[in-house]
């Protein structure tokens, strides 16, 4: 430990992980009036913060409660009451108060103006600390018990001491970030129910190779997630092809399904549509003009030049044929591919790179209105940690503040702000 910290001292409240929901429960228990020591494991905190977003930290949405529910891979009844308690004009403005502005974009993302996650990061770590938290580094946390009514928290062999503790250790993507599943392993020591971690935002691998689209991407598709036993799911977005994987929003926000269905040993399936724009009718209309242009030609200006040739090829088009020598069997074959081109998944990427994981502590084990452990007086847990996942955009991040500052107003009873 630090000198000058005074572990005889018994704190009110014990926070275990220094990213997002670990950060937000420290701030806002501090400015609520209580004595409040978080550990981190890693040497900074909020790593894997700082680098959400591509590095500029989307960090809430605009959308309404019932919608940003509707985001989450959870019963909405079990969400609504929370999220309509922290709607993002509250966590807007709470940044606010830290000195972080919100800039909103066209899809509705809310992100920090003017600077970068790490500006982000640093700002509500100094916040915390400023209202009275101490924040502790390099805090490797080996052992958990309630003992006469006061948690225990081992930490690098010492006992930290707390009438409550906090698990904010978030999932097990990004360990480079201090993301290591740990909380888990915690979790079930206390006898609680949990999940296996699984990826829930990735890129998926498609059984046939697609190293040579490598590169090519569609900005409004609609795709289709198909799971043997009649699971069927939508999503609209961005689609991309890599050297093994198929990624983009449309197939992020898919993918945790996905990732479930092919760990119960279930056939899955993608199903896209590159051009949601136009109908069927109207494809075979612009098939059908006479003329001396190829068919990859005509394709072309849809997709993109080596997807189309990809695709004439897989539909057993040669590549020299024009629109005016297309049988109607041909045409109706591209036609298939362009509005239902189906992709068997066979995988997806490593756990340790997805965004955001599924699997964690089920959220029947917490009450989320305060986010406590209801098995267990003094125990609470936020963030990443609990079995739920939300798509892209700033809703992730948004559950993690929501949470950690449900749990510091749970314990010092009151509100924040």
């Amino acid at each position: 430990m630090p000198q000058g910290i005074d572990l005889t001292e018994l704190a009110d409240l014990v926070v275990i992980g220094g990213g997002a929901s670990g950060l937000i429960a420290a701030y806002a228990g501090a400015k609520l009036g209580l004595n409040v020591r978080l550990l981190e494991k890693t040497d900074l905190f909020g790593r894997k913060l700082a680098v959400t977003g591509g590095g500029k930290c989307n960090f809430t949405h605009e959308d309404p409660p019932r919608p940003m529910a509707d985001r989450f891979e959870a019963n909405p009844r079990l969400l609504v009451p929370l999220l309509k308690r922290f709607p993002f004009q509250r966590v807007v403005g709470l940044f606010r108060e830290v000195g972080v502005h919100a800039k909103t974009d066209n899809d509705g993302c809310v992100w920090p103006a003017r600077m970068n996650g790490s500006r982000f990061r640093n700002l509500l770590a100094r916040a915390a600390q400023d209202a009275g938290a101490e924040l502790l580094e390099g805090q490797r946390v080996s052992g958990l018990a309630s003992v006469d009514g006061v948690w225990e928290v081992v930490s690098n062999g010492d006992a930290v001491r707390g009438r409550n503790v906090l698990l904010a250790t978030g999932g097990a993507s990004y360990p480079q970030t201090g993301s290591s599943g740990d909380g888990l392993a915690m979790c079930r020591e206390l006898g609680l129910e949990c999940r296996d971690w699984f990826p829930a935002l990735c890129s998926l691998r498609p059984e046939r190779p697609v190293g040579h689209l490598s590169g090519n991407t569609r900005h409004n598709v609609l795709m289709r997630l198909e799971v043997d036993g009649g699971e069927k799911r939508e999503a609209t977005g961005h689609f991309l092809f890599t050297h093994e994987y198929v990624s983009g929003s449309s197939v992020l926000n898919l993918s945790g399904h996905a990732a479930r269905g092919l760990a119960e040993g279930r056939k899955v399936e993608l199903v896209v549509d590159w051009v949601p724009e136009k109908s069927e009718e109207e494809l075979r209309t612009e098939l059908g003009v006479p003329g001396r242009r190829r068919v990859a030609n005509v394709l072309a200006p849809l997709v993109s030049r080596r997807f189309a040739l990809d695709l004439v090829e897989r539909c057993g088009i040669p590549a020299e044929r024009t629109v005016s020598e297309l049988s109607r069997a041909e045409r109706e074959a591209a036609i298939r591919e362009l509005k239902a081109t189906r992709f068997r998944i066979t995988g997806t990427e490593p756990l340790e790179r997805a965004t955001v994981c599924g699997g964690g502590l089920g959220l029947e084990e917490v009450d989320l209105a305060t986010c406590r452990v209801r098995k267990l007086d003094g125990l609470y847990a936020a963030g990443e940690l609990l079995d739920t996942w939300a798509e892209t955009g700033g809703y992730n991040l948004h559950f993690c503040w929501a949470t950690g500052i449900a749990a510091a107003e749970a314990i010092a009873g009151k509100k924040l702000g």
